[in-house]
């Protein structure tokens, strides 16, 4: 699309070159004309930016205004200068043919038919020095190609409109059916690993429970089968975040919504208050940034409610000149904090995207997560 947009800038500075030098060499004996009507083409133009790059994101009045008085000074200069002005006026109609609201395109596509076509009469009519109704009776064929030709282009342009809109409508459906199918394959491949090694691991743990009930507590088998434990413990453990992972990060609904939705599935089963202040520019970003958000909430609420025994959760973010993250909560706090999975995990996703997390806490004063992640 930006290339699109590249050639199209280019050919308008092409046309507003040509336009300006048909002006000069049609005007050049009278300089006084030459200086007005250069005045109204250069006015024209200054719309015309003006419309592309402010009106169109301020307020969709001013910007339809803007093109109203683009067809009034192209009108003007088509009948008092006459030339390839016309082209300017067919390169408006391309315009607005690409306008959303359907209401709107039709009546300045019709005001902009009119001008170009009465522009046209109005001109020859004062040249020849006849009336309007004159003229079409003595060139009621040329009259008739001309409508002839209107329509047909008329109807290519609506043509192709059409196909872009259709066009537009299955890339979404295709990222949309895109986005069901991970989501399934995510779910199946889950369920895959929580249903086979993960029922592996819970068994190898009752057994290794069994043996080390019936070895004597001194004997060193004991300290290995301890250690094989633990680390069947751990490894459950980042099990279960990888499964959680694979099935709840998909926040494609928006991230507000998501963390909405957590919240309120939390406070449904624990007996706590999570409250949330979230800047709706955060909507903006990549969805690789919204889900390590969204992660680091779900994790920070969970610990908040597992090691902190927390009532109250605060989360505020941000969006200034970068992302800034804070998640507090009033729990219990600690003297030293010491890095388990889930505070890793929360460095390490910041650290992909080079933010930074800082941890603050004290005992029996709560804990508080500090991140601030670079504006992508």
């Amino acid at each position: 699309m930006k290339k699109w947009e590249r050639y199209n800038y280019v050919l308008r500075i092409i046309l507003y070159i040509i336009f300006f030098t048909d002006l000069f060499f049609r005007n050049k004996g009278d300089t006084t004309n030459l200086i007005i009507y250069s005045l109204i083409l250069v006015l024209a133009i200054s719309n015309d930016y003006l419309r592309y790059n402010f009106f169109y994101k301020r307020s969709s009045t001013i910007y339809y205004t803007s093109i109203i008085i683009s067809i009034v000074f192209g009108g003007v200069l088509k009948f008092i200068v006459g030339g390839y002005i016309v082209i300017y006026l067919y390169i408006i109609l391309i315009h607005i043919a690409f306008i959303k609201d359907m209401r709107v395109v039709k009546y300045l596509y019709t005001l902009n038919l009119i001008v170009i076509i009465f522009s046209s009469l109005f001109r020859i009519a004062l040249l020849e020095g006849v009336t309007v109704i004159q003229l079409f009776r003595m060139n009621l064929l040329d009259f008739f190609m001309m409508s002839v030709a209107l329509f047909f282009s008329t109807t290519t342009i609506f043509s192709y409109r059409a196909l872009l809109i259709e066009k537009n409508r299955v890339e979404k459906l295709n990222k949309e059916i895109e986005k069901l199918a991970i989501t399934k394959e995510r779910n199946r491949v889950a369920q895959e690993i929580h249903d086979n090694l993960g029922h592996s691991l819970v068994a190898l743990n009752m057994n290794l429970d069994v043996i080390g009930n019936m070895v004597d507590k001194e004997d060193e088998i004991n300290e290995i089968i301890v250690k094989c434990q633990r680390l069947t413990k751990d490894s459950m453990e980042n099990l279960r975040r990888a499964v959680y992972a694979l099935k709840d990060e998909n926040i494609s609904e928006g991230l507000i919504k998501s963390v909405e939705k957590l919240t309120h599935n939390i406070v449904g089963k624990y007996n706590i208050v999570i409250k949330y202040n979230i800047d709706e520019k955060i909507e903006e970003y990549s969805p690789e940034y919204k889900n390590i958000i969204y992660t680091t909430i779900k994790e920070s609420i969970t610990n908040s409610i597992k090691h902190g025994k927390s009532s109250i959760v605060k989360i505020e973010i941000k969006v200034v000149d970068q992302i800034y993250m804070t998640i507090e909560d009033n729990g219990n706090g600690c003297e030293e904090i010491v890095k388990g999975n889930g505070l890793i995990g929360i460095e390490e996703r910041a650290g992909k995207i080079k933010g930074s997390v800082r941890f603050v806490t004290e005992k029996t004063k709560g804990f508080r997560t500090e991140i601030i992640l670079p504006i992508e």
